[in-house]
């Protein structure tokens, strides 16, 4: 049978049905409907996972990152089964000692069609009030999404697809793991970010497709043509590619990067190839424009017990057709590195480190494939930039933490008790 995992060991559809099951089997009794978080850093384990859990009626959560305390946390939910993982350490089963049957070849019965308004998956995200967001995910609407991208890309049978995103992110999990399920097409297990080891990667498995993220983009700029083997289709998302990355990639690899937009409530919702095309709407999606010129959203993908359309933090400009330009964020949550942040968890967890009397946060524009940093202004004694880095680490992706930090003796606050953001922006300037 064909491989549809790559890696120092392939694995094929069978197989997987196999260790589905055999994950399946371990995962203690809960009702249905009950959430196991899911942190699998080889994405053939992480598949095997996910199948293991929708096979036992139980909806996969995907934390917003794979740091242990964020993981702890979602643990502790009452509605929270276990965790399953492929790390050291980690509560939790580790799905690695599970996995490793003969595959069964009549297995495939034991799965069948799902439901597609049943719930599979939970993406919890930085939301804006300083706690993960809670977003559930229809089996209709992920392997919808995941059906629209094969047809409009063509991605079929034979093809092998190469992703740096861990599949635990939403963009990940659509293009790096249900994206190669649906086609047929195979994936390679390991998730690499540093240039030369990923194009060794990528020639060992004769990659024809890569899915990556602005950030790790920009370091493929320098590489010597012939490194990668050739690639028909090399997608992006997370933030918009920066025209210095784009111009850099077609000059010196040939590559021509399609990127996408879309969010964790929204799925996917348009994409452009090159940094000066308008973004086109994916196939089924509609989008207006409200009064203060946010894109309102209506799609299959959108949670059906939803209000429609969705109110998007991006603004845009509508073009003629089904097209769209990008004019930045609403709202409080952006994106760094392609990693979405919410400045409310930032300043919530800032506020939560012993010694921090006040805290607030800011994003700023300082160019380059990070696009965005985030500067915070602390009130408190004890800590210096370092040590407050320290203390978000286990929390926080490392992209997340402020670049800089300044301390003073209260923030300066309104009348009203609001935070002036230029009056932030201000003190990094003395």
């Amino acid at each position: 049978m064909d491989r549809i995992a790559t890696g120092a060991e392939p694995r094929t559809a069978a197989d997987l049905v196999a260790d589905a099951r055999a994950i399946a089997q371990a995962i203690p009794e809960a009702r249905p409907g009950a959430e196991v978080v899911l942190v699998c850093h080889d994405r053939y384990l992480f598949a095997a996972a996910m199948l293991a859990c929708i096979a036992r009626e139980l909806v996969v959560a995907l934390p917003p990152n794979a740091q242990p305390e964020m993981v702890r946390e979602l643990r502790q939910h009452p509605d929270v089964v276990t965790v399953l993982h492929d790390q050291p350490g980690m509560l939790g089963l580790d799905v690695r000692t599970l996995v490793g049957a003969a595959p069964d070849p009549d297995a495939f019965a034991a799965f069948a069609p799902l439901p597609p308004d049943r719930p599979i998956v939970v993406v919890y995200t930085s939301g804006t009030t300083g706690a993960p967001t809670r977003c559930a995910k229809t089996a209709g609407q992920l392997v919808g999404e995941a059906r629209v991208l094969r047809d409009m890309f063509r991605i079929s049978a034979g093809m092998s697809l190469l992703a740096t995103v861990p599949p635990h992110h939403v963009y990940g999990l659509l293009f790096g793991v249900l994206l190669p399920l649906v086609s047929g097409a195979s994936f390679t297990r390991e998730t690499v970010l540093h240039a030369e080891p990923l194009a060794a990667l990528a020639k060992r498995d004769s990659s024809r497709i890569l899915v990556s993220v602005p950030a790790h983009l920009r370091a493929m700029r320098l590489v010597r043509p012939g490194t990668f083997p050739p690639l028909e289709r090399i997608f992006s998302s997370g933030a918009p590619l920066p025209r210095d990355t784009a111009e850099a990639l077609e000059a010196s690899l040939g590559w021509h990067v399609t990127e996408a937009i879309g969010s964790s409530e929204t799925g996917g919702i348009a994409y452009r190839n090159g940094p000066d095309a308008p973004w086109q709407l994916f196939d089924g999606v509609s989008v207006d424009v409200d009064p203060d010129g946010r894109m309102l959203v209506d799609s299959p993908f959108l949670d059906p017990s939803g209000a429609r359309p969705f109110v998007s933090g991006d603004r845009i400009e509508r073009l003629e057709g089904r097209s769209f330009r990008l004019l930045g964020r609403a709202d409080g949550v952006i994106k760094v590195g392609g990693t979405r942040v919410s400045i409310a968890e930032l300043e919530h967890r800032l506020l939560a480190v012993e010694g921090i009397e006040d805290a607030a946060a800011l994003a700023v524009e300082v160019g380059g494939s990070r696009g965005v940093e985030v500067w915070a202004v602390l009130v408190g004694k004890g800590h210096d930039t370092a040590s407050v880095r320290r203390a978000l680490v286990p929390y926080l992706d490392l992209v997340v933490l402020p670049r800089r930090v300044r301390f003073v003796d209260r923030l300066p606050r309104d009348p009203n008790g609001k935070v002036s953001r230029s009056a932030l922006r201000a003190l990094f300037d003395t």
